[in-house]
């Protein structure tokens, strides 16, 4: 390509350019815009010459902006937090995790259910005495807390 062809390419393209909008009414009294002509229906349709902006040269280079204000939002979240920025790197499930959690065998998990069952049963019964009923909960609930001991837990 010749340098006077580029060159002028290049003065074409720096040039402002003028983008055609139209606006217009419809038959319900509603406006709109749009860059297409409007349909045929519409009497006296309006147009507007919006001035667009070119780029500049080199193009836009915010990058250093982003990484400051990404960097200054993570230490607001940090202060917000109240923590170190450094923790906001953890996963959320990492960061909420004190402790493992326990793994109770099925026969026990099976235990578990079914004394919960029965204590509910038993709370809401009108069968045998109160006292009956009582010593039925009682026992069921010191089979739980055995359970419960048994893996380091603490009965809820």
């Amino acid at each position: 390509m010749p340098p006077r062809i580029g060159f002028m390419i290049l003065l074409a393209l720096s040039l402002p350019v003028q983008a055609q909008v139209y606006k217009w009414t419809d038959a319900d009294g509603q406006i709109h815009y749009g860059n297409a002509l409007p349909p045929a229906t519409v009497q006296i349709p309006q147009t507007l010459d919006i001035p667009s902006q070119p780029t500049p040269a080199g193009g836009v280079d915010n990058t250093g902006q982003m990484k400051r204000a990404t960097q200054q939002l993570r230490e607001l979240r940090a202060v917000n937090r109240g923590v170190p920025v450094n923790e906001l790197d953890r996963s959320r499930s990492a960061r909420s995790k004190k402790h493992e959690p326990v793994h109770i065998g099925y026969a026990d998990q099976t235990r578990i259910d079914n004394l919960n069952s029965e204590v509910r049963r038993l709370s809401s019964s009108s069968f045998g005495t109160p006292a009956s009923r009582a010593q039925e909960i009682r026992v069921a609930k010191d089979e739980l807390r055995q359970i419960y001991r048994k893996y380091g837990m603490k009965p809820p």
